[in-house]
């Protein structure tokens, strides 16, 4: 119908610049994926770099102290919590540990005691010493750690993209695309 489309062929594409977006660009990148890039609706907006509370809580398999805890335990109260598939509460829970480290080793400042050991505190439904904290602004701390390591890595970033829809393969059981809305550009 006389439309103009502006296709970008990349290998893979990640939504969103929130933590989650970065984290997933980033390490995507240090595991040897090179054609990676991230689309987003407003690379200043979001809960990631705007957020603050006393209550900002990081989550991961116990990493301190004498208790014993695994993946499979962790899982398991994770999906007790009833808000998370057993899957995915395993995958979570199985990497936890490594993704926490990560954001240590690019300068989150998580607390540790006198012997180096990461210290947690118990929440609510957690029988474990899981949770732990930077501070106040913990999510905004992990935002621009993970920010500088997009930036360092010169992941290409398409900013104000809003994706509408996941194009898939003839079957259906695989994604191909996406499709998105360039909502800054000026022209008719």
């Amino acid at each position: 119908e006389g439309l103009e489309l502006d296709v970008l062929t990349t290998n893979t594409v990640v939504v969103g610049t929130g933590s989650a977006g970065f984290c997933a660009a980033t390490r995507l990148v240090e595991f040897g994926q090179d054609d990676v890039v991230i689309v987003t609706d407003k690379t200043k907006a979001g809960t990631s770099r705007n957020a603050g509370s006393d209550k900002q809580t990081y989550y991961k398999l116990t990493l301190a102290g004498s208790e014993p805890d695994s993946g499979r335990e962790m899982a398991s109260t994770l999906f007790s919590g009833g808000a998370m598939d057993g899957d995915n509460a395993l995958a979570e829970a199985a990497l936890s540990a490594r993704t926490f480290l990560h954001l240590c080793d690019i300068g989150v400042p998580f607390p540790r005691n006198e012997y180096g050991e990461f210290v947690g505190y118990k929440t609510d439904h957690d029988p474990r010493a899981r949770a732990t904290s930077a501070g106040p602004y913990t999510s905004q701390m992990m935002f621009r750690a993970l920010a500088s390591e997009v930036k360092k890595r010169n992941i290409e970033v398409l900013d104000q993209h809003h994706v509408i829809a996941l194009l898939t393969g003839a079957d259906r059981s695989s994604v191909v695309g996406a499709l998105a809305l360039n909502t800054g550009r000026k022209d008719p």
